[in-house]
């Protein structure tokens, strides 16, 4: 295999609570995450000559030179891009397994950054799984979860629910079986249980703004944490609500909007926010709510919305 496609796709929060601050001072959660059919589209290419040529930027990771190519103007792209922190990762976890020398490694970046909805996760997620097809699967699926954990809370998610919505194209994979839409996910993100998908459409809007999830996280230190046992499975509940809403005008006065004038059966920020995504049952209701929102956040030239699916299911499933 000379090149390989993935979709990257976005992941959204059913459910988000914070219950406590370890040691390490990362935080445990109990969240519900769900895929969305909303994606940027990553190839990874060997390169068959020197790829200098190329006006990217270029990271030698222990032997694997990559190249990252995006036309993106808001996404980073230099040794902070989590593209190249995942490529790493896989380096570091295939302990000498042949390796292609260079690849160039291209992002078409469509979702928004720092919104909630792990677009930069997906992209690592997206690349290691890539980079393992490339490589001819020297790495299962909780291999490459593992590996992830070093990379961000959600990749490990994103490397579970993305092999799952690219399965036609990662068949070969060891462990692709157990990939599924949907887990609760403990921990601090590295817990990763398939659950039954909760199938809906929904529209995800973006204020426009960006929310950084490491202040969101030290913020809950001083507004506390959830009183919940590990097991709940409450679903449509984010603990984070109560500090991104407080601090983005913008993302509350999208999300009161989306309650008040749309006929959602649930609305609630993804993640750390500022995204709101609203659910529906019914598509046809969500059809034709997408064009009232348009219509109702018209002066808002940053707001983006999208209509899309959550909960995919194979058929048969």
């Amino acid at each position: 295999m000379e090149s390989i496609t993935l979709n990257a796709h976005a992941k959204i929060n059913l459910s988000l609570r914070i219950i406590g601050k370890r040691p390490d001072g990362y935080h445990e959660i109990v969240s519900f995450m769900q895929g969305t059919g909303l994606h940027d589209v990553v190839t990874i290419k060997k390169c068959s000559e020197n790829a200098t040529k190329y006006t990217c930027t270029r990271c030698n990771l222990n032997g694997l030179l990559v190249y990252l190519c995006t036309a993106s103007e808001t996404m980073p792209t230099d040794k902070s891009n989590l593209a190249f922190k995942g490529a790493d990762a896989f380096v570091k976890a295939c302990e000498g397994s042949s390796l292609p020398g260079e690849v160039i490694v291209d992002i078409d970046k469509r979702l928004p950054v720092a919104a909630g909805i792990a677009g930069g996760s997906g992209n690592a997620a997206a690349v290691m799984l890539g980079l393992n097809a490339l490589a001819s699967y020297p790495l299962s699926l909780r291999d490459l979860m593992k590996a992830g954990e070093a990379v961000g809370a959600d990749v490990p998610f994103s490397i579970f629910m993305n092999a799952y919505r690219n399965r036609n194209a990662l068949k070969e994979l060891r462990g692709i079986e157990e990939a599924k839409d949907s887990a609760w996910i403990g921990g601090i993100g590295e817990i990763v249980e398939a659950a039954e998908p909760v199938t809906r459409m929904v529209i995800l809007a973006n204020p426009g703004t960006g929310v950084s999830t490491r202040a969101a996280y030290e913020a809950m230190d001083s507004i506390g944490y959830s009183d919940i046992d590990k097991t709940d499975r409450s679903l449509f509940v984010n603990d984070m609500e109560s500090y991104t809403l407080n601090e983005h005008a913008k993302a509350a006065e999208l999300k009161r909007i989306m309650q008040e004038k749309l006929s959602a059966d649930e609305v609630l920020m993804s993640g750390s926010g500022p995204s709101i995504v609203a659910y529906y049952n019914d598509g046809d209701k969500a059809s034709k709510d997408i064009k009232l929102l348009a219509e109702l956040t018209r002066a808002e030239r940053d707001i983006r919305m999208w209509l899309s699916d959550t909960g995919n299911k194979m058929q048969g499933e």
